[in-house]
């Protein structure tokens, strides 16, 4: 990536920050919980809608703590990435050098500027949706009719709920270095976010049936059973496409307090 010459994207750049943040947490997740996702679905647009109308109407929400509990944010889902590591994927990996590498890689990206971050989300994007595609689609051979048979009592999850704080942030965040039509990326960013997310969580279920409920991944295990010509258990797809993604979203939360701390140095 070359240095931006701006700080200013597009409506549609816009868009897949939205998406990739999505994703990020949404593939993270170990629930297969329809009442859950409907739920995150709900909060997470009510809220959107919510940061849409105080720019409409000149609501000022102050950028250090949007800046900041959007950082968390993508901390977070980083730790949640490092914890299915040291349980689930690869153990044997060093965590300090996976810590290292993305924070280092992520604060040079994030540092080169927000347009630069924005060029690449939308090459990321591309990239995640091939990866996920190859485990929807070589996976639906091994579809159970009776997947919706299969359930246990929902349960909705408030540190869930918290983490689709992230679009509704990243909108407060970046709409006014955006030139285009900010309120259809809202629309588009949520609902091609959620339709994959939708679409995995089914798969989910529909692969794994009941024993969905029993793993810590799911959807680590779907990508373990997906088949691409003669490569089975594409589990590094996962690796890779979460990667992808906390790094395309940490570079995004970087950007944001670089702005931070450009206002303050003005000052």
């Amino acid at each position: 990536m070359s240095k931006a010459k701006t700080n200013t994207i597009s409506g549609s750049q816009l868009a897949c920050l939205f998406v990739i943040t999505r994703l990020a947490s949404g593939l993270l997740t170990t629930s297969v919980s329809i009442m859950q996702l409907l739920c995150e679905i709900a909060f997470s647009a009510g809220l959107s809608l919510l940061a849409f109308c105080f720019e409409k109407l000149g609501i000022k929400v102050p950028f250090t703590v949007v800046s900041a509990v959007f950082f968390a944010l993508a901390v977070w889902d980083c730790a949640t990435y490092i914890e299915f590591t040291k349980k689930v994927a690869h153990p044997e990996i060093p965590i300090v050098v996976i810590v290292l590498l993305l924070a280092a890689f992520s604060v040079y990206a994030g540092a080169l500027g927000l347009e630069a971050t924005a060029r690449f989300s939308v090459l990321a994007l591309l990239l995640v949706s091939v990866c996920v595609l190859t485990a929807l689609v070589t996976n639906i051979p091994a579809f159970r009719r009776d997947f919706f048979a299969y359930s246990e009592p929902e349960r909705i999850s408030l540190l869930s709920l918290l983490k689709c704080l992230d679009i509704p942030l990243l909108y407060t965040a970046l709409s006014s270095r955006t030139n285009g039509k900010k309120g259809r990326a809202l629309i588009i960013g949520h609902s091609v976010s959620y339709i994959v997310i939708i679409a995995v969580i089914l798969s989910c279920r529909a692969v794994l049936g009941k024993t969905a409920y029993d793993y810590s991944s799911p959807i680590f295990a779907l990508f373990q059973l997906a088949k691409a010509g003669l490569f089975t258990k594409l589990d590094i797809l996962y690796i890779c496409t979460i990667l992808i993604l906390l790094f395309c979203e940490l570079s995004v939360s970087v950007s944001a307090l670089k702005f931070l701390v450009n206002k303050e140095g003005k000052q």
